[in-house]
C-alpha cells in the first residue's frame, strides 16, 4: 500500500464519492476509480459498495480508514519534523567552550539562540582548548569555542574568528607592582610565576614562555593549574603572578589586581570551530547567528590599554 494510494482512498470515504474525491485531488475520476479497484485487488477484499446512486463504505474499508488516517497522520508528522530539522529548528547543538575566553558573551549567545529555535536542545561543556579539538574531532561536540586550531586538525574543520584577546598581568593585590598604571616584563623577572597547564593550551602555554625570554628571562614557574579560576585563586593568595588572557578578568578575580603590559604581545584569539560542510542544520544555524553578533562580542570583550583592577 502506497502513501499517494492511502491518501486517494481516505479522501473517497471521507467525501463518500469518486467525483468530489477527484475534484479535492486534482485528478480524474477514472484514476481514482483504478486506484481503489487496485487497491481492493491488492488486499482481496471490497472496500466500498458502489451504485449509481451512492458510495457506501464497507466494514472492511471502516477498518482501513481508521488504520489509514493515523499512518498519513504519522507521515504528515514525520515530513513536518524532518524538514524542521533540516532547517536547523529541531535537534542537538552540543557546545564546547572556554569559561574564561566565553564567559563575557555565551550566555547572552545561547539566549538568544534558544529564542529562535526553541526546539534544539543546546548542552554546554566547558573543556580545555586540547579537550575540545579532540571531542570536535571524535563527533562528541558540534562547536568548540577555542583557540587556533593546531597544524594537525583535519582539513574539514572551519574556523570562524570572534575576538582577538592579549595578555596581561595578574598581581596579587599587596604588590608592590599594582602602584604603576602598566607593567614591563622584565619587572617580574624575579617574581614566581602561576600559569595554566601546558598540557590544556600548549600555544598559550609557550606564548608566555615566549614573552618572557624575549623580555630577558626565564620564567620561574612554581605551579601549573588545571584551570584559569585556580590561576587567579593562586595569584590573589599570593603564591606568584601570572601572565594570561585579559578575559580571565570576567572570573572571580578576589585578590588579584590586573594590570596590562607596556610590550605588545602577540594576539590571542578566541575562534569557533566546527565541521564545515559536514555540519548539521542546527551548527549552521548557529554559526550563522554568531557572524551576526561578532561585532557586539568583539565591542563586550574589547581590551584597551588601561590598568584595570578589582
Amino acid at each position: 500500500m502506497e502513501i499517494r494510494t492511502l491518501r486517494t482512498f481516505v479522501t473517497v470515504a471521507n467525501l463518500k464519492g469518486f467525483s468530489a474525491a477527484a475534484r479535492a485531488l486534482n485528478t480524474v475520476q477514472p484514476a481514482i476509480s483504478r486506484q481503489i479497484s487496485d487497491l481492493e485487488d491488492e488486499l482481496g477484499v471490497r472496500l466500498f459498495w458502489r451504485s449509481t446512486r451512492e458510495v457506501r463504505i464497507t466494514t472492511a474499508g471502516e477498518i482501513l480508514l481508521r488504520e489509514a488516517s493515523e499512518i498519513l497522520a504519522h507521515e504528515e508528522r514525520a515530513r513536518h519534523l524532518v524538514q524542521r530539522a533540516g532547517e536547523g529548528r529541531l535537534g542537538q547543538l552540543r557546545i564546547g567552550f572556554l569559561s574564561s575566553a566565553a564567559q563575557g558573551f555565551l550566555p547572552s549567545l545561547v539566549r538568544n539562540f534558544t529564542k529562535t529555535h526553541p526546539q534544539v536542545q543546546v548542552s554546554l561543556a566547558e573543556m580545555t582548548a586540547a579537550e575540545q579539538i579532540e571531542a570536535l574531532e571524535a563527533g562528541q561536540l558540534d562547536v568548540a569555542l577555542s583557540r587556533p586550531l593546531p597544524a594537525s586538525a583535519p582539513d574539514y574543520l572551519e574556523s570562524l574568528n570572534i575576538y582577538s584577546d592579549r595578555l596581561v598581568a595578574f598581581l596579587p593585590e599587596g604588590s608592590a607592582l599594582v602602584s604603576r598604571p602598566c607593567v614591563s616584563l622584565s619587572a617580574l623577572s624575579s617574581c614566581s610565576f602561576v600559569l595554566f597547564k601546558r598540557e590544556g593550551a600548549p600555544d598559550l602555554f609557550d606564548q608566555v614562555v615566549s614573552a618572557c625570554l624575549r623580555a630577558g628571562f626565564s620564567p620561574k614557574i612554581v605551579a601549573q593549574a588545571n584551570s584559569m579560576q585556580a590561576v587567579l585563586t593562586a595569584v590573589g593568595s599570593g603564591l606568584g603572578v601570572s601572565l594570561a588572557p585579559a578575559c580571565i578578568r570576567h572570573l572571580d578575580t578576589d585578590g588579584c589586581v590586573s594590570c596590562f603590559l607596556t610590550e605588545e604581545t602577540a594576539p590571542i584569539p578566541l575562534q569557533l570551530h566546527y565541521l564545515g560542510s559536514r555540519s548539521e542544520a542546527t551548527t549552521q544555524a548557529f554559526v550563522a547567528l554568531v557572524k551576526e553578533e561578532r561585532k557586539a562580542i568583539c565591542a563586550a570583550m574589547e581590551t584597551g590599554p588601561r590598568r584595570a583592577s578589582t
